[in-house]
């Protein structure tokens, strides 16, 4: 919107997604340097940045058009792990976290275990009497208590300010951070009266299970997640059908090489890092010790998480390039004149993410090579289509748009861009709220009648496909099969889309037919 102050419509789109993502990721790269330098010195400055600039999973979070709620989320979740870590003003460092927290969890649910896992990590540490942990966490709780419910009101219509939403920042969420404030101030309270790490612990747990019973009633409606109030249908949906949701076992049988590709980069460091802690166990101070601990629990959760939704593999990008830099601070510490540093430096190049990645995508197109129609899926599209099915171009926008303003039937893909991009409503979006919005896109395309009562419910003017596409397919079945006489195909010379109108009285026919 600044940008439209300036320049045209058109023109303000395009700085937004040059400059928005460049600017995020100008953050991470202050965050990064600044703090592991911080920790450890330069050289692990420079190994850090190495890691974050070269893995495409994380950096290409960052990239030119990346318009997305996981890059914002990656980077808050990089600031509060070096925020827990880096030594410095507690008081400060704490209520930075706990701001960036909630702003996060505003942001979306999906960092909610990596935020909880270091939230569990601080009170472990105050647990065993690390200096000045007790005074952030109180910086902490104070930021979250007062930021959540701000934001929450601010991003939050008046009238679903008390509606137990489990995918949002919603009552269910401001309880359960409730719940961690109380279990908080209770541990910083009672430190001097249980000075036992052991008893400490043991009462926190006490309080956290009394806490939870309390909040039980608000808390159990949202034990299924954030897809809770949506039908079996979308769920058999979403968890089969979008990539990121998939899980391991389903990845290692479709896309064998876009896991490896996701997960091996990751991998490699951790175990090449764990290699050179044990060897330079005496040499670590307890400073660095506690933050590759730390680094390793994040880690192992955000891995354990991606192996059931491999999207949560962003969980454990915050502590990559700490480990990445520690690889390279223990390497600079090798002496000059020490036969183990041209291993050691064969070990660094090998252990480049894009170097892993590249090893790790032709493995896993060597043992499940792609199928031809994914290999066609790859291909770009001509008239200036990306690559893939969906036709989410200007030239494809442009056919669809030239219609008389209607409500068009499309794929769950193509959806969004009909809303953005053209003057019609559309009826499908990945939005899981709305059943209909998801069903329409895609199970409406499994057969004729699906296609007809999805059409009837919907109200749509038009249908569109997109050329070469999924949808286009079963279109061909129906004139080879059984041609339904609501659709009057009005695709003329459109180069990139296929058009039909409904007819609505000879749809309502269908629907009354035995």
């Amino acid at each position: 919107m600044p940008a439209s102050w300036l320049l045209s419509p058109t023109g303000a789109e395009h700085a937004a997604v040059i400059l928005w993502p460049t600017l995020l990721g100008a953050l991470m790269v202050l965050v990064i340097g600044h703090s592991n330098r911080a920790l450890m010195g330069n050289a692990a400055a420079i190994g850090a940045l190495a890691a974050f600039l070269s893995w495409g999973k994380l950096v290409g979070e960052f990239s030119v058009g990346r318009l997305d709620h996981h890059n914002i989320q990656i980077l808050c979740a990089t600031a509060i792990f070096y925020l827990s870590v880096v030594p410095g003003r507690a008081r400060l460092f704490g209520a930075m976290a706990g701001a960036l927290t909630a702003f996060s969890l505003a942001v979306g649910l999906e960092m909610l275990p990596f935020l909880a896992t270091i939230w569990g990590m601080m009170l472990i540490r105050h647990a065993f009497a690390e200096p000045d942990i007790g005074a952030w966490l109180v910086s902490f709780c104070a930021a979250i208590a007062t930021s959540a419910p701000l934001l929450l009101i601010g991003q939050t219509p008046a009238s679903d300010w008390w509606v137990n939403h489990c995918d949002v920042l919603a009552p269910p969420v401001l309880t359960l951070a409730a719940v961690g404030i109380a279990v908080t101030l209770a541990a910083v309270m009672f430190e001097k009266a249980l000075p036992n790490p052991v008893a400490r612990l043991l009462f926190l747990l006490a309080i956290a299970a009394a806490g939870l019973w309390l909040a039980s009633p608000i808390l159990l409606p949202c034990r299924a997640g954030p897809y809770a109030a949506s039908s079996p249908e979308v769920l058999e949906v979403i968890n089969t059908l979008m990539v990121e949701a998939l899980p391991a076992s389903t990845m290692l049988k479709k896309n064998l090489a876009m896991f490896l590709v996701v997960m091996m980069p990751a991998v490699v460091i951790a175990v090449l890092a764990a290699g050179a802690a044990w060897l330079t166990r005496a040499k670590t101070n307890r400073t660095l010790g506690i933050a590759l601990v730390q680094a390793y629990v994040v880690l192992l959760v955000g891995f354990a998480f991606a192996l059931l939704q491999i999207r949560a593999a962003n969980l454990m990008t915050p502590a990559v390039p700490l480990l990445a830099g520690f690889l390279v601070h223990v390497f600079a510490s090798i002496p000059k004149e020490s036969r183990m540093r041209v291993p050691a430096v064969l070990v660094l190049l090998l252990a480049i993410p894009s170097v892993v990645e590249g090893f790790s995508r032709t493995v896993g197109l060597h043992l499940k090579p792609l199928s031809p129609a994914e290999i066609a899926a790859a291909k770009p599209r001509p008239n200036g289509g990306p690559p893939g099915r969906f036709c989410r171009n200007t030239d494809a926008m442009a056919e669809i748009d030239d219609l008389p303003k209607s409500v068009v039937f499309s794929s769950m893909n193509l959806g969004p861009g009909i809303i953005a991009f053209t003057r019609h409503g559309a009826t499908s979006a990945g939005y899981h709220r709305s059943d209909a919005a998801y069903l329409n896109g895609v199970v409406a395309f499994r057969g004729r009648n699906n296609l007809r009562d999805a059409l009837a419910s919907s109200t749509a003017d038009y249908l569109v496909v997109c050329k070469g596409a999924r949808e286009e397919n079963f279109i061909a079945r129906l004139e080879s099969e059984d041609w339904p006489d609501w659709l009057v195909e009005v695709t003329g010379d459109r180069q990139q889309v296929r058009l039909f109108k409904v007819d609505k009285e000879a749809l309502a026919r269908d629907e009354r037919a035995p």
